[in-house]
């Protein structure tokens, strides 16, 4: 976690620390630990991952008090430790807004939730109705499943939610968390380790930087994490490629072959700094004013990023046809017109006449 908070150390940057085989309160006294020793300012939020484990517990399941009043000793948000929300589980999906409300301002109420209450068009305007009825923010974690979830329709269903009344944090989003800052999430969240979820839940897993093996970088005109050695090969192949200089301050305007060229021990730690601040970079250049804008932006960035990845011979990534064809154009109102006037008489009027009484 050290690592990844140095990585993450900046303006605009946060971290979401995940419980690791139960151990709430070992979580609790590293994120204690980095507060008062590494003297970390930068907002954090907990997940206690209940809905992950082999034994996960449902939606219905009671929140731990020393939990919930661990978060607040700490100064932190309370996200609750809510478990599995199964598809057509609206008892377990009010239950959870419900008795996050109860917790007071301060509270977070976590969905982490089966792709079908946003892919299910009744099911998600059942799901935005709640949660603007019941008016705590939200925080969203989508189970990896594949089919028969439509990821575009997954998409879309993120979408209407994000645009509710409430705030709406997006956790373990993979690069999919800039389309959802583009969109109007308060927050969203890159996960470092096992994906639980993304909102796009159709596309294959991806290298990432912090990964068993050789670590891999974001590629931003890409939008992809690559492996070193793919890059490497790539550079060879295509060596006067402009993607290959990266301006960010851990590359600080030079090759990508300078981080292939480090040693293993450092090689990793300087992969997750330079993809953590292409992250931090490409959200402060997506996110305006305008969500409308904002989307039009991601939405070009990833027609392309689709361009860029065939340039060099990579595959092609799903997520970036999947957020093209979610942010659909708005409708353009159909013009009438007119049926064409019957042709004036060619008589002109008498002289003798004013034009205005000509019959």
């Amino acid at each position: 976690m050290r690592q990844t908070a140095e990585a993450a150390n900046r303006a605009g940057g946060g971290l979401v620390v995940t419980v690791e085989r139960g151990d709430l309160t070992g979580c609790l006294d590293q994120v204690r630990h980095l507060r008062q020793a590494g003297h970390y300012r930068h907002p954090v939020l907990l997940d206690a991952a209940r809905y992950a484990s082999d034994d996960r517990r449902s939606a219905a399941a009671s929140f731990d008090e020393r939990w919930i009043e661990g978060q607040r000793e700490l100064g932190l948000p309370v996200l609750t430790d809510s478990g599995y929300l199964a598809p057509h589980d609206t008892a377990g999906c009010l239950g959870i807004l419900e008795r996050a409300a109860r917790l007071g301002e301060d509270a977070i109420a976590l969905l982490p939730m089966h792709p079908y209450w946003l892919a299910d068009p009744h099911a998600r305007g059942n799901l935005v109705r709640y949660v603007e009825v019941v008016g705590v923010p939200v925080a969203v974690v989508l189970e990896r499943t594949v089919a028969p979830v439509d990821p575009v329709e997954t998409l879309r269903g993120l979408l209407r939610l994000l645009g509710c009344a409430v705030p709406v944090i997006v956790l373990s989003a993979d690069l999919s968390a800039l389309g959802a800052l583009s969109s109007g999430a308060a927050a969203a969240a890159v996960g470092t380790g096992a994906v639980w979820g993304d909102p796009d839940p159709g596309r294959p897993e991806r290298p990432r930087p912090w990964g068993a093996g050789q670590p891999s970088v974001l590629i931003r005109q890409c939008l992809s994490y690559q492996p070193l050695p793919r890059v490497e090969a790539a550079m060879r192949r295509h060596p006067d490629n402009g993607m290959w200089h990266c301006t960010c301050s851990t590359c600080a305007g030079r090759s990508l072959a300078w981080l292939i060229g480090q040693p293993d021990p450092a090689r990793a730690h300087l992969a997750l700094r330079h993809s953590a601040e292409i992250l931090l970079d490409l959200r402060t250049e997506l996110v305006g004013p305008s969500v409308h804008l904002s989307q039009r932006s991601w939405q070009a960035r990833c027609a392309t990023a689709a361009s860029r990845l065939r340039e060099v011979g990579w595959a092609r990534q799903p997520m970036l046809t999947h957020w093209q064809e979610a942010i659909t154009p708005p409708a353009i109102p159909r013009l009438t017109i007119p049926a064409p006037r019957r042709p004036l008489s060619r008589r002109r009027p008498s002289p003798a006449v004013p034009p205005q009484a000509a019959r």
